[in-house]
């Protein structure tokens, strides 16, 4: 099986202006990125999908592909898309992984891969791993993923989801009654998704749904519109980088690893 990794990449970031060339542990955040993607099992070529010079030089210095993109285009997946389309070559599996996850484990990218060779007729594909503790339940930025016994995902929400009943209260914040056992039944999104070529096509086609802009969760765009979404179970976090403060965790979770 052949599988492109696509890294979208922007430089106007509007919380963290040239954030891919923020330095992580001494590399750009793209440059780790990259390096995940070129370890993991069953990825077949990596290229970096950006607008703006300046990413394509600093790809250029640690020798990885990049293909230049229009700028114009709304979204990542439809750079992902556009940089398919360049390369005028056969794939079976196209994967998106979000430029701005420099922690993404090669791992769990392989892992996805291994998803989507084991099942040819699953449209697309992502990762979840397990929450470390209640309160992340209540982050909007930690998105939570309900699949079904086949880990299709049912749905996707910045919202704690499965809500845990207690028998006499109804309240938004249920971790007065949470039993540590209960912690889980939730799933953590990753930044990272899987498409047979013919479903990031359609994908890109189809306009915004309700829900997707309700929640600015492009996933379910996919979702109601029939699309399957299997989810592959890792156990590494990955954290994603939106503000300059976000950087000093994934560097200690690099740390962590022994990789900075």
């Amino acid at each position: 099986m052949r599988t492109l990794a696509v890294l979208p990449s922007r430089f106007a970031a509007s919380r963290f202006p040239g954030k891919p060339l923020a330095s992580i542990a001494g590399k750009p955040m793209i440059q780790w990125v990259w390096e995940a993607a070129r370890r993991a099992e069953g990825v077949t070529r990596v290229v970096v999908a950006t607008d703006d010079e300046r990413i394509v030089s600093a790809v250029n210095e640690f020798d990885g592909e990049v293909i230049i993109t229009d700028p114009a285009l709304p979204s990542g997946t439809d750079r992902v898309a556009a940089a398919l389309a360049k390369l005028g070559e056969a794939f079976d599996v196209v994967l998106n992984i979000q430029g701005d996850e420099p922690a993404m484990h090669p791992d769990t990218i392989a892992g996805v891969v291994k998803l989507m060779a084991d099942q040819p007729d699953l449209p697309m594909g992502t990762a979840a791993c397990p929450f470390a503790n209640a309160d992340e339940l209540f982050n909007p930025n930690a998105v939570k993923v309900v699949t079904d016994d086949r880990s299709r995902a049912l749905y996707f929400s910045r919202s704690p989801i499965p809500y845990l009943r207690n028998s006499t209260v109804f309240e938004p914040d249920f971790r007065p009654w949470m039993k540590a056992e209960q912690l889980a039944l939730f799933q953590r999104h990753l930044g990272l998704y899987a498409y047979r070529p013919a479903t990031l096509q359609a994908f890109t086609k189809l306009p915004p749904h309700p829900l997707e802009q309700c929640e600015m969760l492009e996933q379910l765009r996919a979702l109601a519109a029939g699309i399957a979404i299997g989810v592959a179970h890792t156990p590494y976090l990955s954290l994603g980088v939106d503000v300059p403060q976000d950087v000093a965790p994934v560097e200690a979770l690099l740390r962590e690893r022994g990789l900075a």
